[in-house]
């Protein structure tokens, strides 16, 4: 019994004075690509001026409202969309 409380000891006192090592990997943070003001479609995101089409229609990235200063973007019909629509219905008159 005294050769197993011995081993016991043994190999629990090598553990316990064993160093915990964690491996983790180094954050990196990206602030630049958080920080600047996006739209968002089909998961991805797109920056101030991108142009999409959603069905027939084309939409542009812009401003939320022309006196908001803080910088939130929204889709917008593209406006030489409305017009070229205007203009084919226009034509289709008999």
């Amino acid at each position: 019994m005294n050769k197993r409380l011995i081993w016991a000891l043994c190999v629990f006192s090598t553990v316990a004075q064993a160093d915990l090592v964690r491996n983790q990997a180094p954050v990196k943070l990206a602030f630049s690509s958080g920080l600047e003001p996006v739209c968002f479609y089909e998961d991805r995101r797109y920056s101030k001026g991108s142009v999409i089409e959603m069905g027939k229609q084309l939409f542009v990235c812009e401003r939320e409202k022309s006196f908001e200063q803080n910088g939130r973007l929204s889709w917008h019909a593209f406006p030489l969309a409305e017009q070229e629509q205007n203009k084919i219905t226009v034509q289709g008159r008999p």
